[in-house]
């Protein structure tokens, strides 16, 4: 499509001013004029059929292949009990190749009314198959014997020294519970990779997934290998834009072959990972103080943090070209990864990602850092506050992920799904934003909501800045022209009754997901 011009639309450019325009014009793929004419003009017109529009949306942190080969696996984010968790197992476990592993993903213990943590005997369905269950939170996985078979564990002093933890029972024995360094320095390495071609279709099912979503450019977490022999080989067709993360972390880094990596409008690496912690549901996130449930337990720092390499890796980091990137879910974690970012200066686009435990302590740490870039996931906060008073007291409980305060902080917050963790869907991220709702539907310390325009900032404006995609995220002038057309007016929609959906996808000015029924080329 050449010169064009969208019309009759409700447009949200994510712009200070003009905020909102009824139409605007496209030529090569950019945006060229706003509030322009239509009538009696020589180029394409386009009536939008007032529907509202804004720009394409974009996830700020997930993993994009993970979550394309999660389509694939054995999900287990629906049970809510340990016979439906077997049941699941033994109907895939009938279905698959006697040769093949069984993974499946997303149980969460929160879920069932016993609240028990699996362990192997939950998957004696499976009989002497290998077996691996992931945590929603994908920090902790339960194993069966034929897997540990394939392990060579160390002993637990140095696990720990690891900032790992594996499970043992009243006798001494291995429940089959994998935490944190235990899960992936030893039991990932194992796991059989896919097919190179399996793999291939599970990043496209990605890109084509999120697209249907109204999702146009992502930041991903990715190994290095997956890079170069997945990422950087697709062409833009049919394609996300995609902001790369690296998740190799072994000192010294070795970045030097980013001087020759592909860059260009539609792929670009833009920053290197560390896990300060763990996480909340795992009771591995890093507090001050110890858990309400779990006396003596503050959870564990993990990685550079807790080798005292964090500086240092920070230093490569920014002199192999790219941001510092940081896991940080306890206070304990995020004051770690706030003085980094303080260290490195504004001008590097650190982030410290996911920030739940928000205490006094953190929140007078952000009032000194103006603008700091924190990247969160409102979803982890719906599922979260499910047992954040049995896991931290009513007191902590209150700091979990608080938007409308990080933002009255000064915080730029860009909004993601961590994806395959929990669902990537950008509107059902909104609308935990927006409602404060846990994932039962109940309000949770409604007073940290926040409204429609934070949160569309949040998967767009905020999360181009932090993902280093300068060319899109809004809809001004000179800017990439990726938007998508809704069915309802999010400002007028009623968020606490459902959300509303996408309905048409356009990446530079070109649809290439759904259909604007009622909109024509004239």
């Amino acid at each position: 499509m050449g010169e064009t011009i969208y019309h009759n639309a409700r447009v949200w450019t994510g712009l200070d001013s003009p905020r909102f325009v009824s139409s605007f014009r496209v030529d090569g793929g950019r945006i060229v004029e706003l509030d322009c004419e239509h009538e009696e003009v020589s180029c394409e017109s386009v009536d939008l059929g007032g529907r509202f529009i804004s720009p394409g949306l974009i996830d700020a942190h997930l993993h994009l292949l993970s979550g394309g080969e999660s389509l694939m696996q054995v999900d287990l984010s629906t049970v809510s009990s340990r016979e439906e968790f077997q049941d699941v197992l033994a109907e895939a476990h009938e279905k698959l190749a006697p040769d093949r592993w069984l993974i499946a993903s997303g149980w969460s213990e929160n879920r069932w009314e016993s609240k028990q943590v699996p362990d192997k005997s939950w998957l004696a369905c499976c009989g002497t198959r290998p077996v691996v269950c992931w945590r929603m939170d994908l920090h902790t996985a339960v194993v069966n014997d034929a897997v540990l078979a394939h392990l060579s564990l160390p002993d637990d002093e140095t696990l720990e020294a690891e900032g790992g933890r594996v499970l043992r029972g009243d006798d001494g024995g291995m429940t089959g519970v994998l935490q944190e360094a235990a899960a992936w320095y030893h039991l990932i390495p194992a796991l059989p990779d896919l097919p190179i071609e399996d793999r291939r279709v599970a990043l496209q099912s990605a890109h084509q997934h999120c697209l249907r979503l109204g999702i146009t450019s992502v930041r991903s977490m990715e190994y290095s290998e997956d890079v170069q022999s997945l990422h950087m080989k697709r062409t833009e067709s049919g394609s996300l834009r995609v902001s790369i993360v690296l998740l190799d972390r072994t000192l010294p880094l070795s970045l030097d072959w980013l001087q020759e990596a592909r860059r260009d409008e539609w792929f670009r690496i833009t920053g290197c990972k560390s896990f300060l912690d763990g996480t909340l549901g795992s009771r591995t996130a890093r507090l001050e103080q110890p858990y309400a449930d779990a006396h003596g337990n503050q959870g564990v720092f993990t990685e550079h943090l807790l080798e005292g390499t964090l500086a240092q890796w920070a230093q490569e980091v920014v002199a192999g070209g790219c941001a510092p990137v940081m896991h940080a879910i306890g206070d304990s974690a995020i004051l770690a990864g706030l003085d980094i970012a303080r260290t490195v200066g504004p001008d590097i686009r650190t982030s410290v990602e996911h920030v739940e435990v928000v205490t006094d302590g953190v929140l007078l740490e952000l009032d000194r850092l103006p603008g700091v870039r924190l990247s969160v996931q409102p979803l982890h906060r719906a599922d979260d506050a499910v047992f954040a008073e049995s896991a931290l007291g009513a007191e902590r409980a209150a700091g979990l992920l608080p938007l409308a305060s990080l933002i009255k902080c000064g915080a730029r917050l860009s909004f993601g799904s961590d994806w395959p963790v929990v669902s990537v869907d950008p509107l059902e991220g909104m609308a935990a934003a927006i409602t404060g709702h846990d994932v039962r539907g109940t309000a949770f310390h409604p007073e940290q909501v926040i409204g429609v325009e934070d949160a569309l900032q949040g998967y767009s404006v905020h999360a181009a800045e932090v993902a280093g995609l300068d060319h899109v995220g809004s809809l001004g002038i000179g800017q990439t022209a990726d938007f998508i057309a809704w069915s309802e007016d999010p400002f007028k929609f009623d968020w606490t009754q459902g959300k509303p959906s996408i309905v048409a996808t356009f990446m530079a000015g070109e649809l290439v997901e759904g259909t604007l029924q009622g909109a024509e080329a004239i």
